[in-house]
């Protein structure tokens, strides 16, 4: 069963009904809402939008400019029919009126004497009920394939081809690159069209979907939104336009695909977790225990001399600096270990090989204003102490975009070398504590903020564009941290004082 068009209702038998305006024109084919019955001069403030209008003409003006205005303002109101109730007071359809339903291309029905406006309507609002009845059944159906489908061991691929077969379409399956995951046969020849429209997509927010024709095709763009971010793209097609059951089928794919992305990206933070842990046993010294660990966790530990780096983006490009660096081909090609220090800090334990230092500067340059330090080739045994001097050099470099400082030039460690004790660092730490006190600013990592203030020279502009927050909100901030130490932030040494207070306090 199918939506009740105008041109159904005229061709039922036993209404009699006769189009006098109007027959073969699109809105014959367009479909019935409701039967308004109305003898109002005006009832198109009551139209919504797909109804039938059922009149005896009682009350229209027999004027033709008003007949006019009254056929006009419910087209307007997108009426999509107007039936006309013959009487002893009307015998047939005024003829003015006719001319009027014609230019307005509104079909005008003659309704018989002896067919009541209440038949008509009950008669239309059945079939509405059994048509909504049918795609409730179909939805229920429908999202009830497609939920046992994501719990299949293929969920992706088993709920793209549920999906195909129910809403009779075509359906891609696209990862957040455009790369094509699942999709039944008859889609793929619309690959390469699709991932031309994936920008427009992104470019209004990738928070709602995209209708547009393919092919002469009517197709919708889902993007597939995992924890703020485009994690992929789903797309289905077809020639005819979607029916709101199916669009309500649509939207329970797309919650139950990104439910499954959501469940493999819960799955990747244990791996980061695991990882993390790894790198710690490393620098902890027992080198012998994180290779243990890494076997038992199928992780990535190179054996025999290692290389450690430690890599940094600044706010708004942490997790683009992670993936990166998780999915770079010429760290995975050295079974490379890539964990998350801390946030917007990634450390890299590599062995060393022929083009390595160029594939940390290649991955720097793909992230903006990324820097990073790197140690010399050491033996395991001496991670440690290797761990210490590349967070001192780090800390310590100029940071310059792409660039990766050497552990070995330990000139660009300065005068910190020789403030390498217990004593220093103790002062270190004793100055900066108020700065962890999370009561001052619970929300607000200020350690980070002047940190990042002293690295870009005490510039406003540079330091609140590192952080991503406006200028103002920085000299607040700054406010804040000026206040918790009890210090004039303005004045040189007290500056020069807290850099080297925060690069020793980093060696703890």
């Amino acid at each position: 069963m199918s939506a009740l068009t105008v041109q159904e209702l005229v061709d039922r038998s036993g209404l009699d009904l006769s189009v006098v305006a109007g027959a073969g024109t699109p809105a014959m084919r367009k479909t019935l809402t409701w039967a308004l019955i109305s003898e109002l001069t005006d009832p198109s403030s009551y139209v919504d939008g797909g109804e039938l209008v059922l009149t005896t003409g009682s009350r229209i003006p027999q004027d033709l400019e008003a007949r006019k205005q009254y056929v006009d303002r419910l087209a307007a109101a997108g009426a999509v029919a107007l039936g006309f109730g013959t009487t002893s007071f009307y015998s047939n359809v005024p003829a003015d009126l006719v001319a009027a339903a014609q230019a307005a291309q509104l079909p005008l029905i003659s309704v018989p004497a002896k067919t009541r406006f209440g038949t008509i309507s009950r008669f239309v609002a059945q079939r509405i009920s059994d048509e909504r009845q049918k795609e409730l059944k179909f939805a229920v159906a429908a999202q009830r394939d497609l939920t046992r489908a994501s719990l299949s061991p293929y969920a992706a691929r088993a709920m793209v081809e549920r999906l195909a077969k129910a809403t009779h379409s075509w359906v891609l399956l696209l990862d957040q690159d455009g790369e094509l995951r699942a999709g039944v046969p008859a889609a793929r020849m619309h690959l390469a069209r699709i991932r031309i429209d994936l920008p427009r997509l992104r470019e209004q927010g990738g928070s709602s979907s995209l209708s547009m024709t393919v092919a002469g095709e009517s197709v919708v763009l889902f993007p597939l939104i995992v924890r703020e971010r485009i994690r992929g793209y789903l797309a289905v097609g077809r020639s005819t336009q979607f029916s709101r059951a199916e669009h309500a089928v649509l939207g329970t794919a797309v919650s139950l695909l990104c439910a499954d992305l959501h469940s493999a990206w819960g799955i990747l933070d244990t791996q980061r977790r695991q990882r993390r842990a790894v790198f710690q046993a490393a620098i902890g010294g027992n080198v012998e225990l994180a290779a243990s660990i890494a076997e038992s966790l199928d992780s990535d530990f190179p054996s025999g001399n290692l290389r450690v780096a430690l890599l940094g983006a600044p706010a708004g490009h942490e997790l683009e600096l992670l993936e990166q660096a998780e999915n770079d081909h010429g760290l995975r090609s050295l079974c490379a270990l890539v964990a998350e220090w801390e946030r917007g800090r990634v450390v890299v334990v590599m062995p060393p090989a022929e083009g390595d230092i160029r594939t940390l500067e290649s991955l720097l340059r793909g992230i903006p204003h990324a820097r990073g330090a790197v140690s010399d080739p050491t033996p395991p045994h001496e991670l440690p102490e290797a761990w210490k001097q590349v967070r001192t050099v780090f800390t310590s470099a100029s940071g310059t975009t792409g660039k990766l400082a050497l552990a070995s030039d330990v000139v660009t460690a300065g005068v910190l070398r020789h403030l390498n004790n217990a004593e220093a660092r103790g002062w270190a730490e004793a100055l900066l504590a108020p700065l962890s006190d999370k009561s001052r600013n619970p929300k607000v990592d200020l350690r980070h903020t002047l940190r990042t203030f002293l690295a870009n020279n005490g510039q406003s502009d540079a330091s609140a564009s590192a952080l991503g927050v406006h200028r103002h909100t920085l000299r607040h901030r700054m406010g804040k941290v000026a206040e918790a130490l009890g210090v004039n932030i303005d004045d040189p040494t007290t500056r020069a004082e807290l850099w080297i207070a925060l690069q020793l306090d980093d060696q703890l």
